[in-house]
């Protein structure tokens, strides 16, 4: 978990309280995780779903309130790019690209 204070500050936002936010979530996302369960965001909802490895799909046990963006990860290249370096390659951003971890 990490807060993006480059982010939070162009937005205006307290990092303290992103930070609340993000921590809780993260907590529970690995609460989530020990019973075999994802988080899975699209189209503005979220559910909470067990891959039982079945041909029909995972069970969704849960629908969660707020906002769940999917998205389809695009804007994550940024994000990825100040984390401490695990991958193979170095991540690249475009030279247009003001740093923000957001779409175009």
């Amino acid at each position: 978990m990490y807060v993006n204070e480059a982010e939070c500050e162009k937005a205006g936002l307290s990092e303290k309280e992103v930070e609340k936010i993000a921590k809780g979530l993260s907590r529970y996302a690995l609460m989530a995780k020990k019973l075999g369960l994802g988080i899975f965001g699209g189209s503005g909802s979220g559910t909470l779903r067990y891959s039982d490895d079945s041909d029909s799909g995972p069970l969704i046990v849960a629908g969660l309130d707020g906002d769940f963006d999917g998205g389809d990860g695009a804007e994550l290249i940024d994000v990825l790019a100040q984390l401490p370096q695990t991958f193979p390659a170095p991540i690249t951003q475009p030279e247009d690209d003001d740093g923000l971890a957001r779409e175009g």
